[in-house]
């Protein structure tokens, strides 16, 4: 969780925009609870991330199941040349899922830093 100074932003409020103190203590308070509800903090990109691999995993040990299913077969049918193939394929779509899942785990950091750097602009 980002540290917000409340009364020091309450008390900025006051002094250089006039507000009353009522006023700044309100506005304090709802950016204060936009933020708390709205901001990726490292514990949500962590379990972002955790979940992310374990889907990945999952997803492993499927298509490694799927893999070792298709040997069996192509080797009693002798169709080596098509398991090549479609390992090749699975082994790209893999890539392609690593990508996209690092793209938006990325993505999600970057929403995070944006915010963070967004926050400090405000209160500084």
């Amino acid at each position: 969780m980002i540290a917000f100074d409340t009364l020091s932003a309450a008390t900025r409020l006051r002094r250089e925009a006039g507000f009353s103190e009522d006023q700044a203590r309100v506005l304090v308070d709802t950016f204060a609870q936009c933020v708390d509800e709205s901001l990726a903090t490292k514990r949500h990109v962590k379990e972002t991330e955790e979940a992310l691999r374990r889907e990945m995993q999952q997803l492993d040990a499927s298509l490694r199941g799927d893999l070792a299913s298709l040997r069996g077969d192509l080797e009693k049918t002798a169709l080596r040349d098509d398991l090549e193939k479609t390992e090749t394929s699975l082994r790209s779509d893999m890539r392609a899922l690593e990508h996209r899942m690092t793209i938006k785990l990325g993505g999600i950091v970057g929403l995070a830093l944006g915010i963070l750097v967004a926050l400090e602009a405000l209160v500084f």
